[in-house]
């Protein structure tokens, strides 16, 4: 025989041999079943609302326009 009709015939013979191990490990391999995923429902838990109130007591003194506000100057500058 030729030396490239050898190597092809190897060939052939790998590829039925890894053929037949593919098909032999798919029939004896545990059939996969799908897993049911247990679904958790969340529920809200109530939650404690903060509302700002003033702080201020009715009746205490308020600020007037009475009291000028003082306004910062600058000091000159010297030469």
């Amino acid at each position: 025989m030729n030396k490239n009709v050898t190597i092809v015939i190897i060939i052939l013979v790998l590829v039925v041999v890894v053929g037949y191990l593919v098909w032999l490990r798919s029939k004896y391999q545990a059939p996969v079943t799908p897993q049911v995923q247990e679904q958790v429902q969340i529920t809200p838990t109530p939650e404690v609302s903060i509302t700002a109130t003033p702080s201020a007591t009715p009746g205490g003194k308020e600020a007037t326009g009475s009291m000028k506000q003082k306004t910062g100057t600058a000091p000159a500058m010297v030469k």
